[in-house]
């Protein structure tokens, strides 16, 4: 693409400079990262406004600044106005996208996502070029990014889309235009911005807005989702583990999964950490077989799958033959409710360290309390509850102890250190539980 060809795609002024034919690099929205020809797009954001940058880009030897304000400077570089930098950063990725036509594959839900994406990825490198969405790069600015990284082979392109409001995700969408959408599960996150879980609802079904003739694949366990129909936009398929008859056998240390598809019988064995995991591994699956891999292929993958990422179920040895388990990646109930259903199968002594659940609004003491009933019926675990919103569920379990912030537990810590065998750290990201993780090992 030329400097020429970028005034063309965004409509934009010349306010300084010149305009030439010569080829730009990449579109770079931060000067850190940013190289000798790139392209330097103003974008402004909550903290930062990239107007701020210029002199650094113009240092560092942009073939062409993007800018939303009247700017002036002493440079050759062409300056280009346009109404708005943000949507021009759509725009490049649009441009960009078309150009490449991959198959796009959309992921929302209010837990599960990133798992989900990971696995379809994993299955789908079976068979084709596959770019996928780096970490949780799920916003208005990952996703676009995530596309401009998309190069002539790459056949098929994975993005998760996440939100925080109404009409993130349908702009989102409108975006990328998917041809099959996941919609791993609708939970309580969010619910303190959305209100109920009738509007998360809406939320994720944004994620169809771009879609035309394409597939919406759901969690079929899921009372909201299991009510959602075919229409002209897009056919559904619910996704439920009858669709491939399994059946689950626990061993003592792995759980055994056994299949079945197209008159075909498949046996793997998963860890206990898996477990929780069922719903967005048989996501993966159909979607997979969706774009025909097949299964055998997909369960190998799987068999071979490390499931405990960083923060996800994450195990750290500590002490003497002890286990720290951090999954402090973030937090719903309906994922503190998995987490203690996996620190249950676990042999030996057990504690949960949990703190608040964010972003709950109004329902947090609700929701908190509701945990704190399911929390009591298992009396053989000890539990640490630190915040402010955990403070409800001190009354409900007799085996707690309750203390407002990660730095006063630590103080405590420091002269009554963790007898059990078991350790699981679980709280929204935003607590910071993982600050003790450096001091216990």
């Amino acid at each position: 693409m030329k400097v020429e060809e970028v005034q063309k795609l965004l409509h934009a002024i010349l306010i300084q400079g010149k305009i030439t034919d010569k080829k730009i690099g990449k579109i770079a929205i931060d000067t850190r990262t940013m190289k000798k020809g790139d392209v330097f797009l103003c974008m402004i954001g909550k903290r930062l406004d990239g107007h701020q940058f210029i002199e650094e880009a113009i240092k560092l030897g942009a073939s062409v600044i993007v800018v939303s304000k009247m700017v002036s400077f002493e440079t050759e570089i062409p300056i280009l106005l346009v109404d708005n930098t943000n949507e021009a950063y759509f725009t490049f990725a649009r441009y960009h996208k078309e150009k490449i036509e991959p198959s796009v594959i959309a992921i929302t839900g209010s837990v599960g996502k990133t798992t989900t994406k990971e696995l379809i990825a994993n299955f789908l490198k079976e068979k084709y070029c596959v770019l996928k969405s780096e970490g949780n790069f799920n916003n208005h600015i990952g996703v676009p990014m995530t596309m401009l990284k998309l190069k002539p082979k790459h056949e098929v392109l994975i993005l998760e889309m996440g939100m925080n409001h109404a009409g993130e995700i349908a702009r989102l969408s409108e975006l990328a235009k998917p041809n099959t959408a996941v919609i791993t599960n609708i939970g309580t996150s969010h619910i303190g911005y959305l209100k109920t879980k009738k509007n998360i609802l809406k939320a994720k079904m944004e994620i169809t807005e771009g879609m035309e003739h394409g597939t919406l694949v759901l969690n079929g366990n899921d009372p909201y989702l299991k009510k959602v129909t075919s229409c002209r936009k897009y056919d559904v398929i619910p996704v439920r583990s009858d669709c491939f008859h399994a059946q689950i056998k626990k061993e003592k240390e792995y759980f055994g999964l056994v299949l079945r598809h197209q008159k075909q019988v498949y046996r793997i064995k998963l860890p206990y950490c898996a477990f929780h995991l069922l719903d967005n591994i048989f996501l993966a699956l159909q979607v997979g077989l969706l774009y025909h891999v097949s299964m055998s292929d997909m369960l190998q993958v799987l068999e071979h799958t490390p499931f405990q990422l960083q923060g996800r179920l994450e195990h750290i040895p500590f002490g003497i033959n002890q286990t720290l388990i951090n999954d402090t990646y973030n937090a719903s109930f309906e994922s503190s409710c998995a987490a203690l259903s996996y620190l249950k199968m676990l042999p030996g002594s057990k504690c949960m360290v949990f703190g608040d659940i964010l972003e709950l609004g109004k329902k947090g003491k609700k929701i908190h309390r509701k945990l704190a009933r399911i929390f009591r019926k298992e009396k053989e675990i000890d539990y640490i509850l630190i915040g402010t919103e955990v403070k409800v569920m001190k009354k409900y379990l007799k085996n707690s102890h309750y203390f407002k912030t990660v730095e006063d537990f630590m103080t405590y810590l420091s002269e009554h250190p963790f007898k059990q065998d078991s350790i699981l750290l679980k709280a929204s990201h935003n607590m910071h539980l993982d600050r003790m993780i450096e001091k216990l090992k």
